[in-house]
């Protein structure tokens, strides 16, 4: 507390600082550069002629001349979403580089007024308010690290911060209401593939009180702004059990956060077509049809892409309703990944149906809807968020249907059997709804290594509800919390899977017609949805699992249960089928884990090219031949209910391994890493004995273990598989760090005289074991390394190694998060990772205002 404290002083003392030396309504005379596209820039003035764009732009703006925009340098970080806040691991702040200012132009004589000016610092996202007398903007102050809301006049005068702590606002925009809503990491979380903070969306009060989150997402959410109808649009990103290159959309909800859904996107699109969709606002006199930014893949940095109009009337999924409207980018080209910035179109504002103001890189333009371009203004740094000083009608109040003294809402289900993908699913065959839930990240980088070729968060089984004869169903769940269902035969398997989640507000009752069905989609002509079989009664409450764990540890919850059933016939001495199925470590997992996932024994989400929406019993446990297994047709196994129940719900929360977030980017032992990219300047000998020994059969390291099919190599951007992310998942089970001379990279190629398995032939089929007995210096080698990385696994630890402690990064956002207290010290005090975890996840549920605690009414605003 008395940090918090401290930092809360040192905040205000900087801004007091900064207020002395602002340099407000500066007026800065700086010759304008314009140009039409195709033709060189020249230093004189841009022509505001009746037959230039800046006229027509002029005459859009309704008697208005002046625009306000933001003048700062491109972020430094790689990634689009990496631009505020501090890497997890490591204390290294990623916003913008020091230096920006606040400026509005007026497009009629080109003169420039700097209503803000800080050297060490930065400002974005500028927004004016509806009287257009004042802009409302994200600022971080020099010397200080965090964005924070701020409004000014537009005269210059007026400047006020509206929200503080050790967090980040940015993203605003005004409501109908009266209140703000905005993007803030304040959520406490962090983007699920990476170490960055993640942000989504809040509101607050004029005056910055109230703050309120309005979402559950585990990834991040950015730009919100206000279509005519007075729902919000906004840019989601969200891959639950999906690719994490392709869905990040276009979403809407009320001011009040409910009625979350997609409005443009949330359909996969092959490689290299399909793009992110950002910066979205209604356009004015064009009915229905927005103007977006469709960046490459995800995203480039800051959001550049291509400019397009969207007729969003046409629905979600109808690509066809999109069309682009900017010419060519050159550089932006198309690719997975994140990176470049400078090429590409920014921050379109429409002006009319037809004339838009937009950023390149340093420049500002007007924009038509045929492509042409005219540049009016060119700084020395990049150029952002041009935006209209003029005042505007506010759009509709919406009514609020949120209950914020409730701590659940309702969903109601009109019919499970009606909706995409659904063909040969017969009327009562689904039984239930299972709700899970996915769980939100404290802080850390990406997974255990490999584990962007499947699960990457962690989930929660929260328990089950019943599907009613005509397909109806109706049930309470957790407010603000990520959920997504599974649709359930009699046996528990699933027959449909959803692969995204849903979230309701508190006291919000929201509808979907069936699984998957398409957003357009309305219910089938009854006398009224009373009718439905749900709403006959009140809404069922979600029953838990019983004697089932609700977040899964696969050493503690599964592995018991092959060590009962399947090592007699299933371990290192007696590998029937070459199969493994001990709970000896490998270098992250365990010989049965790997084993399972090489030989394509339980479906999961296989990352690049997921686009969900498999046909039924086409994911998870429907798809999963290891529930065949366990069904009694393999020999004489024959489970328990309760292990039963385990194994399936185990496949339907990701099938992942480890439980708790502390293991997540832990640091490397080491083995399987450099044999898979060749580090040989880590010093291990495993690599080239390989490569010397190995490869002129095998080919490559891939083929030395069984290839999982699941995995999707074709899919990479350039047509060669990413090794680092897929190859582990074939070879992990090569090594034992539990009992090292028991490793299949060993065994599999000593002579079976010597006590190995003579699995390698020759391209002939002859036997062709390359190690004739122990003693060779090769094999000595290999397995000297191996009993070095068991040394070091023991050193560093594993969640199922007694001993275990997470890095430092981990306890500190924890701390940071008011999980631990700050006295903690992870040399001498003992953690419980998963309690740890627990109690994270818990300071997010959402509290009615009656039982918040003193401290959480304290905190930050």
């Amino acid at each position: 507390m008395m940090r918090r404290l401290i930092r809360r002083a040192t905040t205000a003392l900087l801004l007091a600082a900064m207020s002395l030396h602002l340099h407000v309504a500066a007026v800065l005379e700086r010759p304008a550069r314009a140009a039409d596209t195709g033709e060189p820039s020249s230093d004189r003035p841009a022509s505001v002629g009746a037959d230039t764009l800046v006229g027509k732009a002029l005459r859009a703006m309704g008697g208005a001349e002046e625009i306000v925009f933001v003048v700062r340098d491109l972020c430094s970080a790689y990634q689009w979403y990496a631009t505020f806040g501090e890497y997890a691991d490591e204390a290294k702040y990623i916003h913008a580089p020091d230096g920006s200012q606040l400026c509005k132009l007026n497009l009629r004589t080109r003169q420039v007024t700097v209503l803000l000016d800080d050297p060490q610092g930065g400002f974005r996202d500028p927004r004016v308010h509806y009287d257009g007398g004042k802009v409302l903007f994200a600022y971080r102050p020099g010397g200080t690290h965090h964005y924070h809301l701020c409004e000014i006049n537009v005269n210059g005068s007026g400047f006020r911060q509206l929200t503080s702590g050790d967090c980040d606002d940015v993203d605003p925009a005004y409501l109908p209401d009266g209140g703000i809503v905005f993007a803030s990491s304040r959520c406490h979380r962090f983007v699920a593939c990476n170490r960055v903070p993640a942000a989504v969306i809040h509101r607050m009060d004029a005056d910055g009180g109230n703050i309120r989150c309005l979402s559950a997402n585990t990834i991040s959410e950015d730009r919100p702004a206000v279509l005519p109808d007075g729902r919000i649009v906004y840019t989601r990103w969200d891959y639950t059990d999906r690719d994490p290159e392709k869905f990040r959309d276009l979403w809407v909800m009320n001011p009040d956060g409910t009625g979350q859904m997609v409005l443009f996107g949330g359909v996969g699109r092959p490689y290299p077509t399909f793009f992110a969709k950002c910066d979205a606002l209604p356009v004015p006199g064009a009915d229905g049809k927005i103007v977006s930014v469709f960046s490459p893949a995800f995203g480039r940095r800051e959001n550049a892409g291509n400019v397009m109009l969207v007729d969003v009337k046409a629905g979600p999924g109808e690509w066809s309703a999109a069309r682009q409207i900017s010419p060519e980018a050159p550089g932006l080209g198309w690719s997975i990944g994140s990176g470049q910035g400078r090429e590409g179109f920014r921050d379109p504002y429409p002006l009319s149906a037809d004339c838009f103001l937009v950023a390149q890189d340093k420049s500002l333009l007007v924009l038509d809807d045929t492509g042409r371009t005219q540049e009016f203004y060119q700084a020395e740094k990049m150029v952002h968020d041009p935006r209209a000083i003029r005042p505007r009608l506010r759009e509709p109040v919406l009514p609020t249907r949120a209950d914020q003294r409730k701590t659940t809402g309702t969903l109601v289900l009109t019919d499970v059997y009606r909706g995409r993908n659904m063909a040969g699913v017969k009327p009562g065959s689904i039984k239930k709804l299972l709700v899970l839930e996915d769980l939100p990240k404290p802080g850390s980088k990406h997974g255990l290594p490999g584990y962007h070729g499947g699960y990457i968060t962690l989930r929660r089984v929260l328990g089950t509800v019943p599907v009613e004869a005509d397909g109806s169903a109706s049930f309470e769940v957790p407010a603000l919390r990520a959920v997504y269902f599974a649709a359930l035969d009699e046996h528990g398997v699933a027959v449909k899977r959803m692969q995204n989640f849903t979230t309701v507000m508190p006291g919000e009752t929201q509808g979907c017609v069936g699984c998957h069905e398409p957003r357009t989609g309305t219910p089938d002509n009854r006398p009224n949805n009373a009718g439905l079989m749900a709403l006959r009664r009140p809404p069922n409450r979600i029953a838990p699992v019983a004697d089932v764990p609700d977040v899964f540890d696969y050493p503690r919850d599964i592995q018991p249960i092959w060590d009962r059933h399947c090592v007699a016939c299933h371990n290192a001495e007696k590998p029937e089928g070459r199969v493994v199925l001990t709970g000896d470590n490998t270098e992250w997992f365990t010989q049965s884990y790997a084993a399972l996932l090489a030989y394509d024994q339980v479906s999961q989400c296989c990352s690049w090219g997921e686009d969900g929406n498999h046909p039924p019993y086409g994911f998870g446990t429907g798809a999963s031949p290891l529930m065949q297994k366990i069904g009694g047709s393999h020999y004489d196994v024959n489970l328990t209910q309760q292990e039963y129940d385990k194994v399936r719900l185990w496949i339907e929360t990701g099938a992942g391994f480890t439980g708790t977030y502390a293991v997540f980017n832990h640091p490397e032992n080491a083995v399987a890493t450099p044999l898979v990219v060749s580090k040989p300047e880590l010093g291990n000998p495993v690599a080239p004995i390989v490569k010397r020994r190995c490869l002129t059969c095998h080919g490559s390291v891939a083929n030395l273990g069984r290839r999982s099919k699941q995995q999707r190599d074709d899919q990479w951007s350039n047509g060669k598989p990413p090794n680092l992310l897929n190859y582990p998942l074939y070879c992990w089970n090569l090594y034992n760090l539990s009992s090292p001379e028991k490793s299949m990279i060993l065994r599999a190629s000593l002579s079976k005289p010597a006590g190995g398995y003579e699995w390698c032939r020759a391209k002939g089929g002859q036997p062709a074991a390359a190690f004739r007995n122990t003693n060779d210096p090769d094999y000595q080698a290999i397995l000297q390394a191996i009993r070095a990385a068991k040394v070091r696994q023991e050193e560093y630890g594993r969640p199922d190694i007694r001993g275990f402690r997470p890095g430092d990064y981990y306890v500190r956002w924890m701390q940071r998060f008011g999980v631990l207290p700050e006295s903690f010290d992870l040399a001498t005090d003992r953690i419980d990772p998963y309690e740890a975890d627990r109690a994270y996840w818990r300071t997010l549920w959402h509290q009615p205002p009656a039982v918040r605690t003193a401290s959480a009414a304290g905190q930050d605003r």
